[in-house]
Formats: C-alpha cells, sequence, structure tokens
C-alpha cells in the first residue's frame, strides 16, 4: 500500500511538469506560427495582425500626450531636463514609427512572404516602442522615492493591462508587451534597496503572470473566433460555388432537354418525310392502282427507292454525329488522294449543279499531296460542303470546289459559293448540331442541321479545324484545313 502511494505521489509532479512543458511547447510553436506562418495558416497570422493593429491604428496621438503627463506628473523627483527629453524622445519614436508603419501598411498583404514580413516588422515595431515607453521605469526613477516608484510601478501595471488586452490577438505582439512592460516594472523594484519595492517586485511577478495568462485566454477567444468566421465564410463561399455549380447543371439540363425536344421535331419531320412516300407509294404498288401501267410503277419505286437513301443517310448522320460527340469515332486513316476525291464528288454534283442552274468550278493546286487520313470522312467532309452550297445558292450562282497547300505546311479544302449568306450573328451556332442560319425560314428544302456539325466533328478528329467567311448576299465559304503532320511528300497526279 505504502509502496503504491509512494508511486502516485511521484507521478503527479511528473504529469504536471510534462503537463506544463507541453503547455509551453504549445504556447512557443503558437508564437512561431504568428511570427513565420505556414500556406496553410497564412490567413490566421493575416487576420490577427490586422485586428492587433486595428486595436492601436490610432494610439500614437494618445501615447504622445500619455508620455507628457506621465512626465510631468514625476516633477517632485526628477529634473525637467530629464522629464523633457524622455517625453520628446518618446513623442518622436511614436510618430517616426506611426509614419513608418502606415508606409509599410501600402504594401501588398496576398503571398506567404508578405504576410512575414508584415508579422515581422509590426511585431519589432511594437517592442521597439514599448521598451522607449517602458524606459520611464529607469529615467524618470528617483532613488529613494518611494511614491515615485509605486506611481511608475502603478503606471506600468495599467499599460501592461491595457496593452495585453489589445494585443492578445496576435501571440508574438502579445509577448513583446509582456517582455517589455516585464523588465521595467520588476527589474528597478528587485534591485531597490527598500523593503516596500521588494514587496511591490514580489507583487509585479504576481500580476506579469496573470497577465500572461489572460493574454493566452484572450488569445484563445480571438483564435476561435477567427477560426469560427472562417469555417463560416468558407461554407458560404462553398454555398455560393456549389449553387453556380447547380446553376450550371441546371442550365445544361434545361439545354439537354431543349435539344431532346429539338432533336425529336426536327427527327420527327426528316424521318417521316422519306417514310411517307416510301409508304404511300408502296402500297399504290401493292395494290395495282395503275393497272398494268409498268412505268407509272418504275417511277414510284425510283421515289421510294430516293426515299430510302436520304432515310439511310440521315441514319448515318445520325450514327456519325453520335459517335463524334461520344468520343467513339474511329478513323481508319490511310495515304488519299485529296485531290482525286474532289475530282469525283465534281463529277457526282455536275448533274445536280445543271438541274439548279449553277455553274460547278473546281480549283485544286497541281501537285497537291496526299493526306494520311479517313478516305470516307474526308468524303463525307466536302460532300455536306457541296449539299448545303447547291441547296442555298439561287439559280445562276457559282458553287467553287477548291484544294490547296497552304503557306504554313497545312492542307486546305472546302467549298465556296455565291448563294445568300449567313448573318454574323449566326454563324457562330451554324457548326452546333441543328445549327441553322437565317436563310432555313425562307428555303423549302430545310435540310436536318447535322451537316456542319458533322463537318466539325470530321475535322477536329483528324487534328484540323474549321472555319467559316459568310455574309448575307455576298455568300458563303467553308474551309477545312489539316495539319501539316498528315500531308505526304508524294504528290497526286494533276486531275484536269
Amino acid at each position: 500500500m505504502g509502496t503504491s502511494v509512494v508511486a502516485v505521489i511521484e507521478h503527479r509532479p511528473q504529469t504536471a511538469a510534462g503537463a506544463l512543458r507541453r503547455a509551453i511547447g504549445l504556447l512557443a510553436a503558437e508564437i512561431a506560427r504568428s511570427l513565420w506562418p505556414t500556406p496553410e495558416n497564412r490567413w490566421l497570422t493575416a487576420v490577427e495582425l490586422l485586428m492587433a493593429r486595428r486595436s492601436t491604428r490610432f494610439a500614437a496621438p494618445f501615447m504622445i500626450a500619455a508620455g507628457f503627463v506621465v512626465a510631468q506628473s514625476c516633477a517632485d523627483w526628477i529634473s525637467w531636463d530629464v522629464r523633457i527629453a524622455w517625453s520628446v524622445a518618446v513623442a518622436t519614436l511614436a510618430l517616426t514609427l506611426h509614419v513608418a508603419t502606415r508606409h509599410l501598411e501600402k504594401r501588398s498583404f496576398d503571398t506567404i512572404e508578405e504576410v512575414r514580413s508584415r508579422a515581422l516588422w509590426q511585431t519589432g515595431f511594437t517592442f521597439i516602442f514599448l521598451m522607449a515607453w517602458c524606459s520611464m521605469g529607469v529615467f524618470l526613477w528617483a532613488r529613494g522615492a518611494v511614491v515615485d516608484h509605486m506611481f511608475i510601478a502603478l503606471v506600468l501595471a495599467a499599460s501592461l493591462a491595457g496593452s495585453v488586452s489589445l494585443a492578445a490577438a496576435h501571440p508574438a505582439t502579445a509577448l513583446a508587451v509582456i517582455v517589455s512592460h516585464a523588465i521595467f516594472l520588476i527589474a528597478p523594484l528587485a534591485f531597490s534597496t527598500l523593503p516596500l519595492d521588494h514587496a511591490l517586485a514580489v507583487l509585479s511577478v504576481a500580476f506579469v503572470s496573470m497577465m500572461s495568462v489572460q493574454a493566452v485566454v484572450l488569445h484563445g477567444s480571438h483564435k476561435k473566433m477567427f477560426m469560427l468566421e472562417h469555417e463560416r465564410a468558407s461554407l458560404v463561399e462553398g454555398l455560393r460555388l456549389a449553387k453556380q455549380e447547380s446553376d450550371r447543371d441546371r442550365a445544361r439540363a434545361s439545354a439537354a432537354s431543349r435539344t431532346k425536344s429539338q432533336f425529336l421535331s426536327n427527327m420527327n419531320h426528316e424521318l417521316r418525310t422519306p417514310m411517307n412516300a416510301i409508304l404511300g407509294f408502296s402500297e399504290l404498288i401493292k395494290h395495282k392502282a395503275f393497272g398494268t401501267a409498268i412505268d407509272k410503277y418504275a417511277e414510284y419505286a425510283e421515289i421510294i427507292h430516293q426515299s430510302g437513301q436520304n432515310l439511310l443517310g440521315l441514319i448515318d448522320d445520325m450514327l456519325d454525329l453520335a459517335k463524334i460527340e461520344g468520343g467513339k469515332l474511329s478513323l481508319r486513316e490511310s495515304e488519299v488522294d485529296l485531290g482525286q476525291l474532289i475530282f469525283d464528288i465534281y463529277h457526282e454534283y455536275e448533274s445536280r449543279a445543271g438541274e439548279a442552274q449553277l455553274s460547278l468550278l473546281k480549283k485544286v493546286s497541281p501537285g497537291l499531296p496526299r493526306v494520311f487520313a479517313d478516305d470516307r470522312a474526308l468524303r463525307q467532309i466536302v460532300v455536306n460542303l457541296m449539299s448545303n452550297a447547291v441547296k442555298f445558292t439561287p439559280a445562276g450562282g457559282c458553287v467553287t470546289l477548291f484544294a490547296q497547300l497552304e503557306a504554313d505546311g497545312r492542307i486546305a479544302f472546302g467549298v465556296d459559293d455565291t448563294g445568300m449568306g449567313i448573318a454574323e450573328e449566326d454563324q457562330s451556332h451554324v457548326f452546333e448540331r441543328f445549327g441553322r442560319g437565317r436563310h432555313d425560314v425562307t428555303t423549302l428544302d430545310k435540310g436536318t442541321g447535322l451537316g456542319l456539325a458533322i463537318v466539325k466533328g470530321f475535322a477536329e478528329a483528324h487534328d484540323g479545324v474549321v472555319e467559316l467567311a459568310s455574309a448575307l448576299g455576298a455568300g458563303t465559304r467553308v474551309t477545312a484545313y489539316l495539319p501539316a503532320e498528315r500531308v505526304r511528300a508524294q504528290p497526286t497526279r494533276n486531275t484536269a
């Protein structure tokens, strides 16, 4: 029993000492953090510095006046030249540091280096001024004058209490306050030969200790308040960002809903038109509506065949666009003779251009090199551009197929027409899915609105770009560019 009691008694001082060491370590770490913060707690040090500075921003005039009052209060014990010299020195230093502080506060206060710099000079300025202020314990100290000693101790004690309450937000500044006051409050009394001064020294030690604890408590309250405010601000910012993201999601959902409705509306028309033709004319053939008029049935079969081709083309366009938008488009790349491709499409559209009373031209640079690309994709780009050009160019106009090697090594190809053109405000939308210009309103064959979106998708799949140059009444030129890396050295034959 006795052994266990001794063990417990011996263990308690060790526990208390360990707790004290931990508390001192935490306090030292907090002071170091307030002077040299890490990026994670930069904001906390910045807030503490602002709080401490806000509390003493206009203290200089009051301290100057207080210095003269304290000096004159010691007139019974201290000569006038010492009093004046001390009060003038305190006033000069207060004004100098005030001006220097206002100048330094104009610097930016955003980076970690700037926060560390401000913590150092703000704490240093505070310590320098308080050492000068508390030096009254030396310069206004009259040997053997107990009343003078009591007065100086009272002034420094009051100054310490007030300064601790103002500086507790920033640990390093609070430490400067306590150290500067403790030196001049305790030392003169401790080294005095008067018994009453010794008693005052003991009381001063107790008072400084109490103010130190008070500073720790006040700082804890300030820090908790700062942390709560920071968390509140972070929460508000998080809610704001969440609302923005929610608004964006809602806008995307609304846009997706509109696109879906537009898709259904377009597809309803585009799919029903050829399907109605197929069903209607096939039903006439099925019931032999025209008896033995074989030529009539052949004509209807041709309409059915054409409607089926249109329907197949529409489905192919939809599948191509779905692959492009889903990032699942796979290219079958090989060396493509772009000049021959232009030549083939030119002949395919000769009859259609003639029926529409359009002039059809081709301009292919001699010796145009081959390109490493997907033949079907390039053909689809040119066919879609040609289809739009023929569709939206009025009779008497001209459509030109072109392909050329640019000065920067890129291959440029596309279609130029003298049609009705596209308004500037509509040009940013024509490459979108179902994007159309205003000329669609006045055109009977409006199309699906997928053609240019597919052109853009195929060009970008080849690491290329598409450019549009158009104006109302001045025609349209659409140019697809393939990067120089896709150009091969072998020239194509010159196709006439």
